[in-house]
């Protein structure tokens, strides 16, 4: 390596031929040659300056790798190559391990949840001595599911508002939870919903269609607390604008009643209260869905009396899903599916009558459990699925395809259950049967392999159409893939 010196004088020589003719005889002036030394010197201390510290860093390097300052640095690069490589396989190693160790892990947890669902499955839907039900409560008509095992008192289960349940073929889907009291363990159920479209409401002042009749004098309603569901988010003002408890108001001077802008049932006008003597205020109490008032008689005057109620929500419609139990230590599963109409949906009529086929199409949902003890598949939970039914009114008689399968794990399976044909009632009744008592039954097939007929499966069809065809198909599945594989489910379809 060239010396520093020796690197001066030769950029002092560089520096001189660049002058070269500039003083008076050619050469540079002495002035001149001052300054390119001393230009020259002080790069010559900067490459030094940066080379001690270049030489610093080598030396701390090779202090905390442990090199000898007078080891061959080629050689101890290979070396460190060397060691790296040691080290990325023996964390490549350490990560193959664990991940192996998780997946052992998870499919053990897999083959414990499979066994339990797998047992809970047992009796499909035909469990005689243990029966399994569930129906929207209150007769039928309120929001929550009632599920009923055995001979035990029914559960209540109220939707989850926080789940997001995705539409199934257009069926808007929800949850449903409960976790009694004592140790009765937690229920969760999954209902998929044909509801229809918001209606328009009737005219306030149409009595024949659920409007209210109004003083002939007044062009008030006779008494708020007489109209029907009156806390059940009907009743609005701005002045109701506590969060819990209630709330008074208080005669102003001269006044007889309470006056308060409002709406009722969405129609915009003035809310009335006289009280019941002078001792007491009219109040307004915070209900379960919206306000319950009291403190004298209220009515309600409506700005247009001909004004329209805001869009009723739909409460008759059918569905479908699949609940499941766990009892409080996770020990025990117990599972089912059900096709239930929430309110009042017309049966189908006159199917002896009709002539021709229908297409039904839709989605199905359910429980599957895959268990085996012979180290082959185990896998469990919930499904969604794609409904197809054929109904051949010629022969009153019907037939269905439930594919497209995705698991619990959001992975699509080779599956299809073939809903084997049966007998359909005057009313729409999907028999069970084909017109001679012979029980009909699913078979499912799984990556090709059908299993042999097994389970049962039954329905409804739903609401004649303009061409009295009915235009809505539910029921239930229950399903056996050998001795491994129990599935139920249940689906619900619109006519194509």
């Amino acid at each position: 390596m060239k010396s520093m010196r020796t690197l001066m004088f030769a950029g002092i020589a560089a520096a001189g031929l660049a002058l070269a003719g500039c003083g008076s005889d050619g050469g540079p002036s002495q002035s001149e040659l001052d300054a390119a030394v001393e230009a020259e010197k002080e790069r010559t201390a900067a490459a030094e300056e940066e080379r001690d510290e270049l030489q610093e860093q080598i030396a701390a390097l090779r202090e905390t790798l442990g090199i000898d300052e007078n080891a061959d640095p080629e050689a101890t690069i290979t070396e460190l190559q060397a060691d790296l490589k040691e080290l990325q396989d023996e964390q490549t190693a350490r990560m193959e391990a664990a991940a192996e160790e998780e997946r052992k892990q998870m499919a053990a947890e897999m083959a414990a949840t499979a066994m339990k669902l797998h047992d809970g499955l047992e009796h499909g839907l035909g469990d005689t001595t243990n029966v399994r039900t569930a129906v929207y409560a209150n007769s039928n008509a309120g929001p929550d599911i009632s599920v009923t095992i055995g001979s035990a008192d029914a559960v209540s289960l109220s939707e989850d508002d926080d789940a997001m349940v995705a539409a199934n073929h257009g069926w808007e889907g929800q949850r449903f939870t409960a976790e009694p009291e004592g140790d009765a363990g937690t229920y969760e159920a999954v209902v998929y919903s044909n509801v229809g479209e918001p209606m328009e409401g009737a005219k306030f002042n149409d009595t024949d269609n659920g409007g209210y009749a109004l003083d002939a004098t007044t062009g008030e309603t006779t008494s708020v607390t007489g109209l029907s569901g009156h806390v059940t988010g009907r009743v609005d003002s701005p002045s109701f604008d506590q969060s819990a408890g209630t709330k008074e108001f208080e005669l102003g001077e001269n006044m007889v009643r309470v006056i308060l802008a409002g709406s009722y049932r969405g129609v915009d006008g003035t809310y009335y209260c006289t009280p019941t003597d002078a001792s007491t205020n009219c109040s307004a109490a915070v209900a379960a869905m919206g306000f319950t008032l009291a403190g004298g008689t209220w009515t309600f005057k409506p700005g247009n009396p001909e004004a329209r109620f805001m869009d009723v929500p739909d409460t008759s419609y059918a569905s479908y899903g699949w609940w499941i139990h766990k009892s409080e230590d996770g020990n025990m599963f117990t599972a089912s599916a059900f096709a239930v109409n929430r309110g009042t949906v017309a049966a189908a009529e006159t199917i002896s009558t009709l002539q021709g086929k229908a297409t039904y199409m839709g989605g199905a949902a359910g429980k599957y459990a895959l268990h085996s003890t012979t180290g082959g598949t185990n896998d469990a939970g919930h499904f969604t699925a794609k409904a197809t039914l054929e109904a051949d009114f010629g022969d009153d008689m019907i037939t269905g395809t439930i594919d497209n399968f995705m698991g619990a794990d959001g992975e699509a399976r080779d599956w299809s259950v073939e809903l084997m044909e049966q007998g359909i009632g005057d009313t729409g009744t999907i028999l069970g049967d084909d017109g001679t008592g012979t029980a009909k039954m699913t078979k499912w097939t799984i990556d090709g392999e059908a299993a042999e007929a097994a389970g049962q499966w039954s329905g409804n069809l739903y609401d004649n159409g303009d061409d009295d065809v009915p235009q809505v198909a539910t029921g239930e599945f229950y399903s056996e893939f050998g001795r491994d594989g129990r599935m139920v489910g249940a689906f619900g379809a619109n006519k194509q």
